[in-house]
């Protein structure tokens, strides 16, 4: 780390005045990478009357940055926790995987919408505790890439929670994955994210209250997404009070059924995951 000494700039008896031995403190500090600014379009696609889901669509670009292969497209898929609960699908091993993609996987367990899941060992064993249809596998872990918990208590209630929020025998859950780190914790960008490294991301959102969200990213830091999904401009309708991310790169995949005779849209992850995670109907009480 930098420290600046003025004793450093004393020559013999004499010293430096002080405006001086500032503009040589201020020219010796190392430069550090200034955060861009983001224009932030909204091209949302007007709401399907017969789709419970909400669709939004972002096209974000460097502020001065006009050119073709500036921007970047985020894709956001809002849900209501009265209507939908999260459901946790196993795909199995690598060498014998239930599904042959996203798709698939989404549309024999009825969900509406969906994305990749958590991060997978070399083994494709799940990294961290997994639960799918009540069936438990691996370990509840710590670390950052396990600091949020994703669950649906008694396929009724959806939760994203920080690890430790989660208690086990107060949720009883359902389906859940750990995965991480958070990209906003109470509507502010959380602190030491990478900046290295831009890769398509998948994350969840949730607005605090009854609101949650997949998305899809084309290729950010984990910093630069945390800061563009804290601000206020970039979705009005619903702020973000949390953010998860979830595996990324070409894990990344997102599936949402578009309402009447339209096909669903569909962004297939490039290589074989280990889990999904969807949205079914809530049970009902009995």
């Amino acid at each position: 780390m930098f420290s600046f000494a003025p004793s450093a700039f004393l020559s013999g008896a004499s010293a430096l005045s002080p405006a001086l031995a500032l503009a040589f403190a201020v020219a010796a500090i190392p430069s550090v990478p200034v955060r861009a600014d983001w224009r932030i379009e909204d091209q949302s696609p007007a709401q399907s009357p017969d789709s419970p889901l909400v669709i939004e669509k972002k096209i974000v670009r460097p502020a001065g940055e006009n050119g073709l292969f500036s921007s970047r497209r985020i894709d956001l898929v809002w849900f209501h926790a009265a209507d939908f609960t999260f459901q946790v699908i196993d795909n199995g091993p690598a060498g014998t995987p239930r599904y042959p993609g996203l798709g698939a996987a989404m549309r024999a367990h009825g969900c509406l919408a969906g994305c990749n899941g958590g991060f997978f060992l070399k083994n494709h064993e799940p990294s961290g505790l997994m639960i799918a249809d009540g069936t438990a596998l691996g370990r509840f872990g710590k670390g950052a890439l396990l600091s949020g918990v994703v669950l649906s208590s008694g396929n009724r209630n959806p939760y994203l929670l920080r690890r430790a929020e989660y208690d086990k025998g107060k949720y009883k859950a359902t389906d859940l994955l750990q995965a991480g780190p958070f990209l906003v914790d109470e509507g502010v960008a959380v602190r030491g994210l990478s900046g290295e490294k831009s890769r398509r991301r998948t994350f969840l959102l949730h607005d605090g209250g009854k609101w949650f969200a997949f998305g899809l990213s084309d290729a950010f830091t984990l910093a630069e997404l945390g800061d563009l999904l804290a601000r206020s401009d970039f979705s009005p309708s619903r702020k973000i009070h949390r953010a998860l991310n979830l595996d990324g790169g070409t894990s990344s995949g997102l599936y949402y059924e578009r309402g009447g005779a339209r096909e669903p849209h569909l962004v297939e992850p490039y290589k074989t995951v280990r889990n999904f995670i969807g949205i079914v109907p809530r049970a009902r009480p009995r």
